[in-house]
């Protein structure tokens, strides 16, 4: 059974203050979600492994009920007894009511009905009742208090991995988001503890929310420091730490909702760390050279020739340079089903990153964009932009959005608003094999030497070969059909559809003459 994705909403309606439940939901998402090792999150929320097997195996029995708590306290909770409604109403009325007196109230209402209970299940049932009562009302503040423990953590994983984390932004799948965002929110919270008013004022009372907070978990000062500073007895200090954080626990929610959306991971487009022993430098400086001069390398060759290694420290260098690198590394058909669509997906990442989000936004909200359009975002993100875009494991990159892709980056290498590296085990069909030779095996010494000086006597300014006519034709084609879709035929007015007609007239005979070149000649031609 699949663990279901719950919203904050959808968790307390599911578990109302059930503390527990929530806890073990959120256990089981670390677990099945995430699908991080049992170790790490029995360590991560102080539980034993069997535990865990325990809520598992009631979450495969029962569903999202076998992680509700089980009621205690001798069946009278489970089956809300007499004493049990005696209690709740007592409370009801005067939640604060000493124990005697709220027993001598309880036993009076359980006489009117002719019953008898027990003096010590009575108070047994209270302590229980009380103790739900202050873990619901507590529960916040602790999970925040935990959180913060983390708040100068960088980068914020634990707090990524926190109760906090997790109650507060289910949806975030990745951890190292997940406390970035949170990181963020919890910064906010405390600024908005800060008074109006000028200062610090150490002995203000309306700035000790503020100081006590910020000084213990951003700066990091001991509580001994800051107790004597803000000259409060021990008890006063404690009393105004818990005030603050009940209402950092209140403010929160809402600092996290006014957070601006969550930008894609940076991991996405971040390259691969180069091999600490790398021995392949003459090459990797002919494509350094062709990047400089024409905006394009094509990395190519056989399993084992070390092109992954190279592109990777081709990015390291010119990062160090101060050059925006997006790596991309394509995946088999078996794991990947739109090559083309992934690879938009980390350019989109690549432009959010950098402000420009319609795109990341187009792909990641639900929104059913035309692939068009989605490309037409992606063409006016590139233009100007000056990246290394490095696809590497390039064969993989098939099937028709692929290609619409790849054409859209070979356009914008072609117009120098990016440059273009290609890294895979076959040479593009446009490509010229004479000046883009296959990288040689790093041990072949005489291969390397001949590779070099091949790459070295290309011209100077060499640039992307032609583009086949059937790859230009296709994109040709592509746009045509983005200017006239078949179902907004409806919307024009007659003669405009036939001036259309008359504007195409030039196609349908180019169309014609091809079919007539796919005929086979007559037997007098070919005589």
């Amino acid at each position: 059974m699949e663990l279901p994705r719950l919203s904050s909403t959808e968790l307390v309606a599911n578990f109302g203050n059930d503390q527990a439940a929530l806890r073990r939901y959120r256990i089981l998402a670390a677990l099945l979600r995430e699908g991080r090792p049992v170790g790490e999150v029995a360590r991560t929320f102080g539980v034993s492994r069997e535990s865990i097997r325990r809520m598992r195996s009631a979450f495969a029995r029962e569903g999202m009920a076998g992680l509700q708590s089980r009621r205690r306290g001798g069946g009278h909770v489970a089956r809300e007894s007499p004493l049990i409604v005696a209690i709740r109403q007592e409370l009801g009325s005067e939640p604060g009511m000493a124990a005697p007196l709220l027993w001598r109230r309880v036993e009076a209402r359980l006489r009117e009905q002719g019953l008898l209970a027990p003096r010590s299940t009575f108070y047994r049932l209270l302590a229980q009742l009380r103790e739900e009562a202050d873990d619901a009302t507590h529960a916040p503040v602790r999970m925040l208090r935990d959180a913060l423990d983390d708040l100068i953590e960088d980068p914020p994983l634990a707090l990524g991995r926190s109760e906090l984390a997790l109650l507060l932004l289910p949806d975030e799948r990745d951890q190292l988001s997940r406390g970035r965002r949170l990181r963020e929110a919890l910064r906010a919270t405390i600024t908005r503890l800060r008074p109006s008013e000028a200062g610090p004022v150490l002995d203000d009372a309306r700035w000790r929310h503020y100081l006590i907070i910020a000084g213990e978990y951003e700066t990091g000062e001991d509580r001994a420091t800051l107790q004597d500073s803000l000259a409060l007895s021990t008890s006063t200090y404690s009393r105004a730490k818990r005030e603050a954080l009940e209402r950092m626990a209140a403010i929160l929610p809402a600092a996290l909702g006014n957070l601006p959306e969550a930008a894609p991971p940076e991991t996405l487009i971040t390259p691969p760390v180069p091999s600490a022993d790398f021995d392949q430098e003459a090459e990797l400086e002919q494509y350094m050279a062709r990047l400089r001069r024409g905006g394009l390398a094509l990395i190519w060759g056989p399993a084992g020739v070390g092109k992954r290694d190279l592109a990777a420290m081709l990015a390291a260098r010119l990062q160090a340079r101060g050059q925006k690198v997006i790596w991309h590394s394509c995946r088999p058909p078996d794991i990947e089903t739109n090559a083309g669509l992934r690879l938009l997906l980390a350019l989109a990442a690549g432009l959010a990153l950098e402000g420009r989000r319609d795109l990341w936004q187009a792909l990641t909200t639900g929104e059913m964009v035309p692939f068009t359009q989605r490309l037409e975002l992606l063409a006016e993100g590139l233009a100007g932009r000056r990246w290394t875009v490095i696809v590497a494991e390039s064969h993989w990159l098939n099937g028709d959005d692929a290609d619409r892709v790849l054409d859209m980056l070979t356009a914008a290498q072609e117009r120098r608003d990016i440059r273009l590296a290609l890294v895979g085990r076959n040479l593009p069909g446009w490509a010229d094999a004479e000046r883009w030779p296959a990288l040689p095996f790093p041990s072949d010494t005489a291969a390397r030497r001949v590779f070099v000086n091949r790459m070295a006597a290309a011209p100077a300014g060499a640039r992307l070969a032609t583009r086949t006519p059937a790859a230009i034709l296709r994109e040709r084609v592509r746009e045509l059909l983005a200017v006239l879709p078949a179902e907004q035929f409806s919307e024009f007015a007659p003669e405009q559809l036939a001036n259309f007609l008359v504007l195409l007239r030039p196609v349908e005979e180019l169309a014609e003459q091809l079919r007539q070149a796919l005929r086979p000649p007559a037997d007098n031609e070919a005589e």
